[in-house]
């Protein structure tokens, strides 16, 4: 019980410092006594240099306890203090901040340069690329017109190859014409043959019975 209630009085007390603080800064000295207790009869704790951030927590007879960025604390002179960065500091900082942006407009400037460099390369590539379309567009082009030029070879095989069936059905037919005709000359020069031989045959009977019967008529 008595830890919980010291503990409440230290917070206590401790609360209305925290809440007064206040951010100052030590003005444009090359160093500032940090002193054990507000006066110089105190001892130097320490030199805090010029443009330091510090936390001021109490005020007493011209000296504020002030509290370091490392959370040590100490007195210095209350009139040393300042509420904006010396201007050596400043200039400390904006030299910094100016170097800071230098580099990073150098940083900037080089990836600029390369991301030139990429669009000049992306740029050449796309160009590449158009001739190479183009020139596998003629190809296809050419390999449109070689299968089409192929499919009209084809179907004039197909044409020719019919054409040479209708000769060779043609060439039949005549052979099978002609060998018609040959038999039917065939035929009919054997009447004829035929006939002669019997008109040779049938003519001296004919005659010879026509002067018979005149002999016997005259007798």
């Amino acid at each position: 019980m008595n830890r919980a209630l010291t503990a409440l009085i230290v917070l206590v007390l401790l609360l209305p410092a925290a809440s007064w603080a206040q951010t100052r800064y030590i003005s444009d000295e090359l160093a500032l006594d940090m002193r054990s207790g507000p006066g110089n009869q105190f001892r130097i704790q320490q030199m805090v240099p010029a443009g330091t951030q510090v936390q001021v927590l109490d005020n007493d007879s011209g000296w504020s306890l002030v509290r370091l960025g490392d959370g040590r604390e100490g007195w210095v002179l209350t009139r040393l203090l300042a509420d904006q960065p010396s201007a050596r500091s400043q200039l400390n900082s904006a030299q910094r901040n100016l170097s800071q942006v230098r580099d990073e407009n150098q940083e900037l400037r080089a990836s600029l340069e390369e991301a030139l460099a990429r669009v000049d390369e992306l740029e050449s590539g796309l160009t590449d690329t158009s001739s190479e379309r183009d020139r596998l567009e003629q190809q296809l082009e050419q390999a449109s017109r070689g299968l089409q030029l192929h499919s009209e070879n084809e179907e004039l095989k197909k044409e020719v190859i019919d054409l040479r069936r209708e000769i060779q059905d043609l060439s039949h037919e005549t052979e099978r014409l002609r060998d018609r005709n040959d038999q039917r000359w065939f035929i009919v020069g054997s009447g004829v043959l035929a006939f002669g031989i019997l008109m040779g045959l049938i003519l001296p009977r004919i005659r010879w019975r026509k002067r018979n019967s005149w002999g016997s008529g005259s007798l």
